[in-house]
């Protein structure tokens, strides 16, 4: 999920906020975030996001009109209950303008509550599943099914398992040390052990220790927005759907057959939580490196936390703007 560049900060939100025009605006989750983004793409620079003519909307370009329909389907994955008319409305602008893409059916399956028909949707279409697709083509189909059958709990690897908990060994305050105290203070299984996440899921754990967000319902919405802007194409924001799915919408309880126990409705509507959450989606576009698909994690596993941040340019948390 691409956020836009300075330059086209006011088109693109102000097509996303005009797709909701027709039945009644945004709510202020909404509003919210659009603001919050237009203040971090623009700084000092940003009075507010202008309302667009019929004209003006017509002479957007095709990435505008892209840009602004993954903003519109995040801002539909916010609402709960999304309202089928809500999910007609914005599915039929951006037709209007050439745009049709399946994220907006998702939303449409969304808000008419076909949840099962969503989930095999964001399933299909997930990075997980195009990174299982291509393991088997290079091989790792055997090291891939260990790890997801001990995820469904029928036969630990420990093969996988040896591995990760080999990240003790890493020195402290490196990259993998950091995600086996992770794995340690949280109490979760390792991949590999029975009931351990998939070892492609758990590669974020990677990115939860890199950006310090955590593990509750609005640490894992943070960490997927920061992955959404960071991940080429829409993979990383089928990913960031299932999250929405999971801890803001009600739509999903299970993912890759288990259940999930911390599910929540609303996380957003938790105190500064959409304010944290915009400048997650702003701080993952400062980074230049997609760490879910391009870093051999293992590799830099001995590198301190410190200097893996400076090498992939992502903002220590210390650094990050707040938003009043």
């Amino acid at each position: 999920m691409e956020l836009p560049s300075t330059e086209r900060a006011n088109t693109v939100l102000g097509l996303a906020r005009a797709a909701f025009a027709s039945t009644g605006g945004l709510d202020e989750l909404q509003e919210r975030l659009v603001e919050d983004l237009g203040y971090l793409i623009r700084g000092s620079d940003f009075d507010g996001v202008p309302g667009l003519s019929s004209d003006e909307v017509a002479a957007t370009s095709a990435e505008d009109r892209t840009s602004a329909m993954h903003l519109a389907v995040v801002l539909e994955m916010m609402e709960h209950p999304l309202r089928p008319e809500v999910a007609e409305s914005v599915s039929a602008f951006f037709a209007q303008l050439g745009v049709v893409d399946r994220l907006l059916d998702d939303a449409r399956l969304l808000a008419d509550r076909h949840f099962s028909a969503l989930a095999a949707d964001l399933s299909r279409h997930s990075w997980y599943h195009e990174a299982t697709v291509e393991g088997r083509r290079n091989g790792k189909l055997v090291e891939l099914m260990g790890s997801r059958l001990a995820e469904l709990g029928v036969l630990p690897d420990p093969l996988v398992s040896r591995r990760w908990r080999a990240l003790e060994q890493c020195p402290p305050g490196s990259w993998g040390r950091g995600v086996y105290d992770f794995y340690i203070t949280h109490g979760f299984p390792f991949p590999g052990e029975r009931h351990g996440i998939y070892e492609l899921g758990a590669r974020h754990d990677w990115v939860h220790v890199l950006t310090d967000y955590g593990s509750d319902a609005e640490g894992e919405l943070d960490v997927f927005a920061f992955i959404a802007a960071t991940m080429p194409g829409e993979s990383g924001l089928a990913l960031l759907a299932v999250t929405l799915g999971i801890f803001q919408n009600d739509a999903l309880k299970r993912v890759r057959g288990k259940t999930i126990k911390n599910a929540r409705v609303d996380t957003l509507s938790a105190d500064g939580a959409v304010d944290r959450w915009a400048v997650a989606f702003w701080r993952g576009t400062q980074c230049n490196t997609d760490i879910m698909g391009d870093v051999d994690l293992f590799a830099m596993k001995d590198v301190p936390i410190e200097e893996a941040r400076r090498e992939f340019n992502i903002i220590a948390p210390e650094d990050l703007p707040t938003l009043a």
